[in-house]
């Protein structure tokens, strides 16, 4: 397999950079939002004065903007504040993804080390995004690992994979389960590989599952997944 020359973290750090690039621009839509009535007030000031050195005696208007326009740039600018938070929000979370995948990349350096080929951020299309981390082992055997950076203990109810949080537990926002299994489908489609193992590692969660496997896929924290690689190779 091919070594790829994107880094672990790559594509997920330029999308938090691509969000906050869109968020900036929404602050500056909510300011200028603000800004705009003072803006036209200004500008109508300046023509009212060349005006009066050309004609002294010439009565001058008065701006009177409607409420109306008023409760729209407030509405505006409200709305643009909220889509620009939300934005920033988002990246963090990119970042703290492209953390999560980074510990994960460093972890497994033994493994790139031994002769395992690994490939981090593959592109797969078919609206599945990117692969985290595809390697081969020496044994020629594949793996698919789908990198999570969300924290508490990870626990199942036999079907989907549930977050603990203290005495709360909550649902995942996505089935990250089934998420992996069709990366591991397309990655065998891509790489034409005869089987790819499915895998969900948690950077910074405990993982309280007995058996380390839900519905066919692999669960593990950071410090048991080369354990796991390791003893599937074998």
């Amino acid at each position: 397999m091919p070594q790829s020359q994107r880094g672990a973290g790559q594509n997920v750090r330029q999308l938090a950079i691509r969000r906050r690039i869109k968020a900036i621009a929404s602050f500056s839509s909510a300011a200028l939002a603000i800004a705009f009535p003072f803006l036209l007030e200004r500008l109508f000031e300046n023509f009212l004065k060349q005006m009066s050195a050309l004609n002294p005696t010439q009565t001058q208007p008065s701006l009177n903007l409607p409420p109306a326009l008023y409760a729209l740039l407030i509405v505006i600018a409200i709305g643009s504040m909220a889509n620009g938070i939300y934005l920033w929000k988002r990246a963090n979370h990119a970042d703290q993804g492209a953390k999560g995948e980074e510990d994960m990349a460093q972890a497994m350096l033994p493994l790139q080390q031994a002769g395992w080929q690994i490939e981090y951020g593959m592109h797969l299309g078919n609206r599945l995004g990117d692969a985290d981390i595809v390697c081969i082992s020496p044994q020629k055997k594949a793996f698919v690992i789908d990198v999570k950076s969300h924290r508490g203990t990870v626990i199942t109810d036999g079907k989907q994979l549930q977050r603990q949080m203290g005495k709360m537990t909550y649902p995942f926002e996505k089935d990250f389960l089934t998420q992996a299994t069709k990366q591991a489908l397309q990655v065998r489609k891509k790489k034409n590989l005869g089987y790819v193992t499915a895998i969900v590692a948690f950077s910074n969660a405990e993982v309280s599952i007995r058996s380390n496997k839900v519905q066919k896929v692999y669960v593990v924290e950071k410090s048991k997944l080369i354990p796991l690689l390791q003893s599937l190779d074998k």
